[in-house]
């Protein structure tokens, strides 16, 4: 697999009877790893799951399969646009979150695994403080619906309102609403930041807003960079514009005992809480993820 026509070069590396899953595999991986992938090896099995249409451990006991030519060529197609960094999830149409299954689409950010310790967290303070009581939350900046259709799967007290400036986010939100069938625990509402909730109280306020300084912007790997949306990632100079803007307008919004909950690059944490204070909020010890960052701040009001 030498180069970017293809994922298989059978006249230079097919055996006698063809191309079988397991050397498949192997194949690929080293072809993606060249090209630059982090997890080529999971990519290769990932893409190949897809064409099979078999679960991915399902792969590990049909290595000797043989791979037919019309597999062949669709599974060459998948791993070129994986090799000009497309990422993966975007190839399968889908991600994982929260153990849901969301669609996914460049019209919003992928769904990530360190967004779900704000879920985590979302969670652990619905139970904490408000035990058995009917919850209002506010997703801001929702992009694909991950936050605010993972809470209101997970809490059964919640009425959850989700907002984005991007209508195409949005309807890719209300599409996957409508496929994990929750199209009554959450109301979509096109704007800018909490505009369209003014008026409104709220017990949690939840956000993943573009967080990543202008100068990092150059800096991300291709897979983001070249293929996410711009809109969701760039948070101005020190990757806090949106976030404050959303401080300032939330003030009155937060319900006694309120909490915002706010994914952050960690380098802005101390920032954040300084220009937080001024408005009267105080800071909760942030949630790290598992790399060990300081991840999702947790602010709240007396």
């Amino acid at each position: 697999m030498a180069d970017e026509a293809g994922a298989v070069q059978a006249a230079e590396q097919n055996t006698d009877d063809g191309w079988r899953v397991g050397r498949l595999l192997a194949t690929t991986a080293s072809f993606l790893a060249d090209k630059g992938s982090s997890t080529p090896r999971l990519d290769a099995e990932l893409l190949l799951s897809r064409v099979l249409k078999m679960p991915k451990v399902q792969l590990y006991v049909n290595f000797e399969k043989l791979m037919a030519e019309a597999e062949l060529g669709e599974y060459r197609e998948l791993v070129r646009r994986r090799s000009k960094h497309e990422p993966v999830a975007y190839i399968l149409g889908e991600k994982e979150f929260y153990g849901l299954k969301f669609k996914t689409t460049p019209a919003a950010l992928i769904p990530r695994p360190e967004t779900e310790h704000l879920v985590d967290e979302a969670i652990r303070l619905s139970k904490e403080l408000w035990p058995g009581q009917s919850l209002r939350i506010a997703d801001i900046g929702c992009g694909s619906g991950a936050i605010s259709l993972a809470l209101a799967s997970a809490v059964a007290n919640a009425a959850v309102s989700a907002v984005d400036i991007s209508e195409s986010a949005l309807e890719l939100a209300r599409e996957n609403a409508a496929g994990l069938n929750l199209n009554d625990r959450v109301t979509f509402h096109h704007g800018d930041l909490t505009e369209p909730l003014k008026g409104g109280t709220f017990h949690l306020i939840c956000a993943n807003l573009p967080y990543i300084p202008t100068p990092e912007m150059a800096t991300l790997m291709p897979d983001v960079g070249l293929h996410e949306p711009h809109l969701a990632l760039d948070g101005g100079a020190a990757g806090l514009d949106l976030i404050l803007r959303l401080l300032e307008t939330s003030v009155a919004m937060l319900e006694p005992q309120g909490r915002i909950l706010l994914e952050i690059w960690p380098e802005s944490l101390a920032e954040l809480e300084k220009a937080a204070a001024t408005l009267g909020y105080k800071a909760a010890e942030p949630i790290r993820d598992l790399a060990g960052h300081n991840r999702i701040a947790v602010l709240f009001r007396d």
